[in-house]
């Protein structure tokens, strides 16, 4: 069976559709960090995030990987993972229980967190 251009066309196209959302499910957000956080009294810049495996009274906090200026997480099946945002100026901390999670990453400058499905 001959295949004609269009049919070769279509079909690479599908393939490559397919594996784009493949890809884009693989990166799914889960949580992030918010770039700021607000109180009453006023604004305060995200400046640091940290995962840890459980609730952060447990004093889990997990090392990551450090990969081109980022802070990287591949997480283990078996971990609870919770992501921790810190902010400049106060000790009010965001916390987000980042379940399904499997890789999360922090990046300097903006300063950002992030965990992905």
């Amino acid at each position: 069976m001959l295949l004609n251009n269009k049919k070769i066309t279509i079909l690479f196209t599908s393939l490559l559709l397919s594996l784009l959302s493949i890809n884009c499910l693989a990166q799914t957000p889960v949580v992030s960090c918010p770039a700021t956080f607000s109180d009453k009294h006023a604004v305060y810049r995200l400046f640091n995030a940290s995962l840890y495996d459980g609730p952060i009274t447990n004093n889990a906090e997990l090392v990551p990987e450090f990969k081109k200026e980022k802070a990287i997480w591949d997480i283990d099946p078996r971990i609870d993972p919770y992501l921790v945002c810190e902010y400049a100026g106060t000790r009010h901390t965001i916390v987000f229980y980042a379940k399904g999670a499997t890789y999360c990453e922090k990046s300097k400058t903006p300063v950002q967190a992030k965990c992905m499905s």
